[in-house]
């Protein structure tokens, strides 16, 4: 028995596992947005919220299957998972 996802990977890595790190690894498959693309936008821009990676990648758009995900990245890769709202002034 063969794993899908195994016959369709770009890397090498021969595990049988999801292959979570790799940066050609698609985090959002209604727009075929890569890891490597999020994790990149998150580090440069600053992102802190799914919505603004959203707005800047398009991940998460469509079914949000991957919000969960890109939580997860952002809390790995962001400077500081603070979200914006706590510095603004009411």
């Amino acid at each position: 028995m063969q794993l899908h996802q195994i016959d369709e990977r770009i890397c090498s890595d021969p595990c049988a596992g999801p292959c979570s790190g790799c940066p050609d690894r698609v985090v959002c498959h209604c727009f075929k947005v890569t890891e490597e693309t999020v994790v990149a936008a998150i580090r440069r821009h600053g992102l802190v919220t799914v919505r603004e990676v959203r707005q800047m990648t398009e991940a998460g758009d469509g079914c949000t299957c991957c919000h969960a995900e890109i939580r997860e990245l952002i809390e790995i890769h962001a400077e500081s998972p603070v979200k914006k709202a706590e510095f603004q002034v009411a």
